[in-house]
């Protein structure tokens, strides 16, 4: 992602200073000269401020169909508070420090919930719902962004188009500390900022990810998180929609009760099937659904979260629906940020009682209290974040910033992992052979798929952004020679894997040329196929630190990205197997391979159109220390343990010391997932729901 630095710098209250960070940010585009184009294994259309043309056509388009969608946004919009005045209780200015402890507040006559939910994510909107369908619980949840449903214009809906989402209203647009490891980058690190959370920004891909990674979860202190146990969440989130053009997808290993619709795209560009046929030919075999017991090694099409009418399902559009919303027992709170949690003493353990929030960084300040919990749902960073601000976390860094300290837990904020990617293998489609999706950069085209998707909710805009891939396992002796070179050495790699059966490189691949997130633009006319290799278990972990004390300062994000030298390596390995793939039939006849000499990175074709025997090892390390980006999977910063001194939740995802605070959502992982984690934080929270009832 380019950025301009401006010549002013900021100030953090840690005393460092930054360059501000201005996004060169394209808008909306379908001229041919900012064709449809994908982030490594997504597609999105390209941006510009320039083209008047597309949002005449695009609100044209919108007036009459499909205006259930318009009037749903309408209802659901009517139900969201906006302003915390009418659920919380305003603080007198002389006690509106949200430093300061419940003792110094006056809470008397304060709005009282039994649950209070702070983040309306991917967790949070599932939590909502189900404690709500007691009435007699009353719940409250608070989502920094707006609501899920703003109209037909959102694209939110619209399974394709999710980079469209990046630096909107609907994305935090946090940035990485520049990135030691990774040619000193200051990284992109987009999250999700509305009802529904990264559910509602993401890739849409519902993926149970390997069975092993959930026995492991419980080998490192997570009782209670094994795959058997969430196989049944799993498949209870799930409603999965039977699709006649794959026949092989067994319904019995599909959930069909669920509130999130699943299914296989009939909108796939062809290009897939022949990917997924060349996969074979290199030794990858099909498999017919990646969510099964038998795991998720192989190739195929992704499972998406699109529903019977092409639309995105989200865990706000599936849970929040406009009946749910009704419920006078449910609560919630949009354009509203959690500034502290507050805590009463019992007995010598601090016990979380309420929230203090409000609407802007310099408006009034509210206040909520909670009778039985806080539930966190804020994610891997922003939950964090919260915690620290609230005194939960490193002493010394608390202290530092003059947080004064309720609990000392180290591990708040740290052991940060995220999914790692090569960046862009981009190879040229021989001319003729019409397998891209460049024909969408043609206004008239893109109007037509558009009206096409509005309409009947089928056609390319239906499709989800990475259909297919394969999962494979760097030191498969099946792929050997593939991850060999005739230049140099085969790269070692150390197996970080859960299991024997799960996978540490992910294969992506769309039909489209894409470089620098589709911020850059590719050579004129070029047509052809971008692929990516991801590490799915990184051994290199980062940390969320505070910047300041008021929640208002993005925190410091350091991923640490690349830091062990075994990422690179296994990003080597896939990097150069998906060299080999694009040269197996029937792949390879679909492309040309003009070879070049030069190996500085600046040829948007290398290395994919260079002979993987004659690239080097070292050539290989060096573009990806250049060119590798996130696939903004981030775990693991308050992660499940047995106690305080390794982790910062228990096996019931209760904050370690203190009473009435629960952390639901991906910070809790105690590792990595092999996979794309969506799914497995609204299973994780249909779970938390349950354990929250039997502790009642």
């Amino acid at each position: 992602m380019p950025v301009r630095h401006s010549a002013a710098a900021a100030s953090t209250d840690l005393g460092v200073r930054v360059p501000r960070v201005v996004p060169c940010r394209p808008l909306l585009d379908f001229s041919p000269k900012n064709p449809v184009s994908i982030c490594r294994h997504r597609f999105a259309l390209t941006r510009s401020t320039k083209h008047s043309h597309i949002r005449r056509a695009w609100s044209c388009l919108c007036s009459p169909p499909r205006l259930s969608i318009t009037n749903m946004g309408a209802v659901a919009s009517s139900q969201l508070k906006d302003s915390p005045s009418v659920y919380a209780t305003k603080i007198p200015e002389t006690g509106q420090d949200s430093t300061a402890t419940k003792s110094s507040i006056d809470v008397n006559g304060w709005n009282q919930y039994d649950y209070v939910i702070v983040g309306g994510g991917t967790a949070g909107c599932v939590i909502a719902s189900r404690l709500s369908e007691d009435p007699n619980v009353r719940v409250l949840i608070l989502e920094a962004g707006r609501g899920h449903n703003s109209g037909l214009l959102d694209l939110t809906h619209l399974p394709i188009g999710f980079l469209q989402l990046y630096r909107t209203e609907v994305d935090w647009n946090f940035e990485t500390i520049p990135q030691a490891h990774a040619d000193n980058r200051q990284v992109y690190f987009p999250r999700g900022k509305l009802l529904g959370g990264c559910s509602g920004t993401n890739a849409a891909i519902f993926h149970h990810c390997a069975p092993e990674d959930f026995d492991e979860w419980e080998r490192k202190g997570a009782a209670g998180w094994n795959y058997a146990t969430m196989i049944r969440y799993l498949l209870k989130v799930e409603k999965y929609l039977p699709n006649s053009a794959y026949r092989d997808v067994d319904a019995s290993h599909r959930g069909s009760e669920g509130r999130i619709f699943t299914k296989k795209s009939e909108e796939i560009p062809p290009v897939n099937k022949t990917v997924l046929e060349a996969c074979q030919n290199l030794g990858i075999p099909y498999t017919e659904d990646l969510n099964t017991r038998k795991g998720t090694l192989g190739a195929t099409e992704f499972m998406g979260t699109v529903d019977a009418k092409g639309s995105r399902s989200s865990t706000a559009t599936a849970y929040l629906t406009p009946d749910v919303l009704a419920r006078p027992n449910l609560t919630v709170g949009v354009h509203v940020r959690a500034e502290r949690i507050i805590f009463t003493d019992i007995d010598g353990t601090s016990r979380a009682s309420g929230v203090i929030l409000a609407s802007s960084a310099t408006g009034a300040r509210y206040g909520v209290l909670a009778s039985r919990e806080v539930v966190m749902c804020a994610g891997s960073v922003a939950t964090p974040q919260l915690l620290m601000l609230s005194g939960l976390g490193p002493s010394a860094h608390l202290q530092d910033l003059g947080v004064t300290v309720v609990k000392d837990l180290p591990h708040v904020g740290q052991n940060l992992a995220d999914h790692i990617a090569t960046g862009s293998l981009v190879f040229r489609a021989k001319p003729g052979t019409n397998i891209s999706l460049d024909y969408l950069a043609k206004p008239l085209n893109g109007a037509i798929a558009l009206l096409k998707w509005l309409l009947t909710g089928r056609g390319p805009m239906s499709c989800i952004a990475a259909a297919a891939a394969a999962f494979i396992r760097s030191d498969d002796p099946a792929l050997k020679e593939a991850f060999s070179s005739n230049a140099s050495a085969n790269v070692p790699v150390r197996d970080r894997t859960s299991g024997p059966g799960a996978p540490d490189i992910e294969i992506t691949w769309g039909a489209i040329v894409s470089l620098d997130n589709g911020f850059k633009k590719p050579p004129p006319g070029c047509e052809g196929l971008t692929f990516s290799a991801i590490a799915l278990r990184p051994e290199s972990t980062g940390s969320i630190r505070l910047a300041s004390r008021s929640v208002w300062d993005a925190p410091v994000i350091d991923a640490n990205y690349l830091a062990s030298e075994n990422d690179v390596n296994v990003l080597a390995r896939g990097a150069r197997l998906i060299m080999r793939l694009t040269r197996m039939e029937p792949l390879a006849e679909l492309l040309e391979f003009k070879l070049v000499a030069d190996e500085s990175g600046e040829d948007v074709f290398w290395p994919g159109n260079t002979d993987p025997d004659e690239v080097s090892d070292e050539a290989l390390q060096a573009w990806i220390r250049k060119h590798a980006c996130p696939v903004f999977h981030p775990v693991s910063t308050a992660r499940i343990g047995t106690n305080a001194e390794n982790s910062v939740v228990d096996a019931m995802l209760n904050v370690h010391g203190v009473l009435g605070l629960r952390v639901v959502d991906a910070s809790v992982f105690p590792t990595q997932l092999s996979g794309h984690p969506c799914a497995v934080v609204a299973a994780m929270a249909e779970r938390a729901v349950e354990l929250m009832q039997e502790e009642r």
